[in-house]
C-alpha cells in the first residue's frame, strides 16, 4: 500500500514537474532573449540548404553537420525566417531530453532522488536561460541523455545503437567529443568493475564492436568535411598547447558559472554581487559532495563525478577560450550531483513532506530566474553591458532584442553593418521579410543607413543623423 502510494506520487510530481518545465522553456521563447547572430547565422543555412540542387553536407561550419539545418525546415516553413522558428525544434528537444533525463536518474539512483535531481537540473538558470537558444550546440544535452538511455537499455543491438547516437552527437557538433569521451569511459569503467574474471570483462567490453559501425556510419561525413576544410577550425596544435593556462584560469571561472551568474549576465549585462556569487556556488558545491556522500547508490555518484573530470578536462584541451556555450554541459553536470545531494538532504523530512520537495524546488528556481532574468529583459531588452567569464570579458549585447530594430528598418531603405552579429540578423529576418532592404557589409556605398550598438563608447551621433533615435541598443544612421 506505501508503496502504491508512493508511486502515485512521483506520477503526479513528475507530471506537475513536466508542465512547469513546458511552461518555463515555451514562455516569451519567440523574443526572450533577442534573436543571436550566431543563430541568424545558422538559420541562414536553412535558407541556403532551401536553394541548393543538391543535398547539402555540411553545416553552418565545418565542425558543425547539417542535422539541425534539416531538423529546421519544416519551422521555417511555419514561422518564417523569426527566432521562433529556430527555437521551436529546440523546445522539442528540450522535452524529450526531460522525459529521457527522468529514465535515466531513476534507474542510476531512485525515483525519489531522480525527481529532486530533475527540478534542481532542468529549472537550473544555466539551463534555462541556454538551453532555449536555437544553435546546434543546445543539443548537447539531448544526444547526452540519449545516449545514456540508449547504453542502460535491454535492447538486442543497443551497441549498434549507441554508436550511432554517438556518431549524431559528434556530427552535430565537434565539441560534443568531450561528453562522449566521458560517457564512454565511464562505460569502459562500468565493465571492467563488474562481476567476474577479467577475461569474461574483457569479453563483454569487446562485444560492444558494432558501436563503432553505428558510430562511423553515423559520422563518417562529417570526418570527411572535417579533414577538407579545415580553415575555420584553428590550430589545434596551438590550442592544446594552451591547455595549462586554461586550466590555471579555471578556478576565477567555475564561480561565475556554478552561481548561474554569467548565465543571467548573458541576458541583462548585471552580474550577481561577489558575495552571492560565492554564496551560491559555495551551496551547490557542498550539496554537490553531499550527493557523493549521502546517495544510496554511491557508486552512481561517485561515476557521475569521474565523468565530470574526465569531461572537464577533454573540453579544456579542446576550447581555444572561455565562452559559456561550452561549459553548460559541465554546469549541468555539477549541479545533478548537487540535486542527489538535496535528495539526500530531504530524506531526513516527514515522508508526506518529502514528496512536496522536488516541486518547491522546481517553483523557487522558476521564481528566481523570473526575478532576475526575464522580468528585467522584457522591461529593458537586454543590455549591450560586458560582464566576466574570469580571464576574458563577454557582452551581453549577443542577445538583446533586435524586435525595435526591425521595425525602425521596415521601409526605410537599403542597410548594413559593419558588425558581423548585427548583420547576421538582419540577413536572416530579411529573407521572410520583404520591407526589409539588407545589403552585404562590402557594399557600404550602397546602402541609406549603418547598423551599430549603442555603447558608451560609441561615437557621438547628431539626432538629424539617426533614423529612430528612442531605440536604447541600437545606432541607425544614415549615411551621407
Amino acid at each position: 500500500m506505501d508503496y502504491s502510494l508512493g508511486l502515485r506520487r512521483s506520477k503526479s510530481t513528475f507530471i506537475i514537474l513536466l508542465l512547469l518545465f513546458v511552461l518555463a522553456s515555451s514562455a516569451y521563447v519567440h523574443r526572450v532573449p533577442g534573436l543571436m547572430g550566431d543563430e541568424a547565422s545558422e538559420g541562414e543555412n536553412v535558407y541556403q540548404l532551401l536553394q541548393s540542387d543538391t543535398i547539402t553536407l555540411s553545416g553552418e561550419r565545418s565542425y558543425i553537420g547539417p542535422l539541425p539545418d534539416y531538423l529546421r525546415v519544416p519551422f521555417v516553413g511555419v514561422f518564417g525566417y523569426s527566432a521562433l522558428a529556430l527555437r521551436a525544434p529546440i523546445l522539442v528537444f528540450s522535452v524529450l531530453t526531460f522525459l529521457l533525463s527522468w529514465s535515466v536518474f531513476r534507474r542510476l539512483w531512485s525515483d525519489e532522488a531522480a525527481l529532486v535531481v530533475m527540478a534542481v537540473v532542468f529549472f537550473s538558470p544555466a539551463y534555462l536561460t541556454y538551453q532555449r537558444l536555437g544553435w546546434a550546440i543546445t543539443l548537447f544535452p539531448f544526444f547526452a541523455a540519449l545516449l545514456l538511455w540508449v547504453g542502460m537499455s535491454q535492447w538486442r543491438h543497443r551497441a549498434l545503437a549507441t554508436g550511432l547516437v554517438a556518431g549524431l552527437g559528434l556530427h552535430t557538433h565537434i565539441l560534443f567529443l568531450p561528453t562522449l569521451v566521458a560517457i564512454a569511459a565511464v562505460g569502459v569503467i562500468v565493465a571492467l568493475l563488474q562481476s567476474g574474471s577479467m577475461r569474461a570483462r574483457l569479453r563483454r567490453l569487446v562485444a560492444w564492436w558494432p558501436s563503432l559501425v553505428g558510430f562511423w556510419a553515423a559520422f563518417a561525413t562529417q570526418f570527411v568535411i572535417l579533414l577538407q576544410f579545415t580553415d575555420d577550425q584553428g590550430d589545434p596544435g596551438a590550442v592544446a598547447a594552451l591547455f595549462s593556462e586554461r586550466l590555471a584560469d579555471l578556478p576565477d571561472l567555475l564561480p561565475l558559472l556554478v552561481s548561474g551568474s554569467s548565465y543571467v549576465a548573458r541576458y541583462t549585462g548585471a552580474e550577481f554581487s561577489p558575495t552571492a556569487i560565492w554564496v551560491i556556488s559555495a551551496v551547490v558545491v557542498f550539496l554537490a559532495l553531499l550527493g557523493l556522500s549521502l546517495t544510496k547508490r554511491r557508486k552512481s555518484a561517485w561515476l557521475w563525478a569521474i565523468g565530470l573530470l574526465i569531461h572537464t578536462g577533454t573540453l579544456l584541451y579542446m576550447i581555444d577560450r572561455f565562452t559559456l556555450r561550452y561549459f553548460v554541459v559541465f554546469v549541468l553536470t555539477v549541479w545533478v550531483l548537487a540535486g542527489l545531494g538535496l535528495a539526500g538532504l530531504s530524506t531526513r523530512l516527514p515522508s508526506p513532506w518529502r514528496s512536496y520537495v522536488p516541486v518547491v524546488v522546481a517553483i523557487v528556481l522558476l521564481g528566481w530566474s523570473s526575478v532576475a532574468v526575464l522580468m528585467p529583459f522584457l522591461n529593458t531588452g537586454g543590455s549591450v553591458a560586458d560582464f566576466s567569464l574570469g580571464n576574458r570579458t563577454n557582452s551581453a549585447a549577443a542577445l538583446v532584442d533586435t524586435r525595435p530594430l526591425i521595425s525602425c528598418l521596415r521601409g526605410q531603405g537599403a542597410v548594413t553593418s559593419e558588425g558581423v552579429h548585427i548583420l547576421n540578423r538582419l540577413q536572416y529576418v530579411a529573407r521572410s521579410d520583404s520591407e526589409l532592404q539588407v545589403f552585404p557589409d562590402t557594399e557600404v556605398s550602397n546602402v541609406d543607413f549603418l547598423v551599430h550598438y549603442r555603447q558608451p563608447e560609441s561615437p557621438e551621433v547628431a539626432m538629424e543623423s539617426e533614423l529612430c533615435p528612442e531605440l536604447v541598443h541600437f545606432i541607425v544612421e544614415r549615411r551621407e
